[in-house]
């Protein structure tokens, strides 16, 4: 089980999780998933990153946006405001063309991951690509202060989801500690369903078009 964690069990994870999966790379030992917003299609990408003996889990949102000359060090600091509030994840910069990312890259203990905290670190990057996929056309297009536009994002987030700060807040926390695998108070947190959070970050993600 340890030595052939790969593919096979993420697609069991997914499954499980009840998501669609628009591509499987069994060669690259990629999986791609896609989402809809109001600004289009999202994707996320899972895989197996193998070096020598160890492996580590990717998880990949490309092209959450585009930072270009206009506002660009507004669009900086406000990434680098959202890398400080997040404790799953990291927001990137390609200085090449510009496009902004959400990654993280987990270390595999034994080469391998539970499902539990497979669920929570993709519930955590999948409520932030949520929460802040407006941000940067917030700030570039209609003109908002970093710090108004951060506040919006978080603000319309909540207003539009069942979700309370409180479980957002413990998704991220719980996530970071559970995955490595540190003890936390919010094992025994009875609001926080990670099913739940997870189904409502996904139906945000996947409302159509306005």
């Amino acid at each position: 089980m340890t030595e052939s964690f790969g593919i096979p069990q993420l697609t069991e994870y997914l499954t499980r999780m009840g998501l669609k999966m628009a591509r499987i790379d069994r060669e690259q030992e990629l999986i791609e998933l896609a989402f809809h917003s109001s600004h289009g299609q999202w994707r996320v990408i899972v895989g197996i990153q193998q070096s020598g003996d160890a492996k580590k889990l990717m998880l990949i949102a490309p092209h959450i946006g585009i930072v270009t000359a206009k506002k660009r060090l507004e669009c900086l600091e406000a990434l680098m405001a959202v890398n400080y509030r997040i404790a799953i994840g990291k927001f990137g910069l390609d200085l090449i063309d510009g496009e902004v990312r959400l990654e993280e890259t987990i270390p595999l203990a034994n080469n391998a991951i539970t499902f539990e905290q497979f669920q929570l670190a993709f519930g955590a990057i999948m409520q932030t690509v949520a929460i802040y996929q407006d941000l940067l056309p917030r700030i570039v297009y209609k003109g908002m202060s970093v710090q108004d536009a951060l506040r919006t994002c978080e603000h319309d987030f909540f207003e539009a989801s069942s979700l309370t700060p409180s479980q957002s807040q413990a998704l991220m926390i719980s996530s970071e500690q559970r995955i490595e695998g540190r003890p936390t108070e919010l094992d025994d947190l009875s609001e926080l369903d990670v099913d739940d959070v997870l189904a409502e970050v996904v139906r945000l993600l996947e409302r159509p078009k306005e």
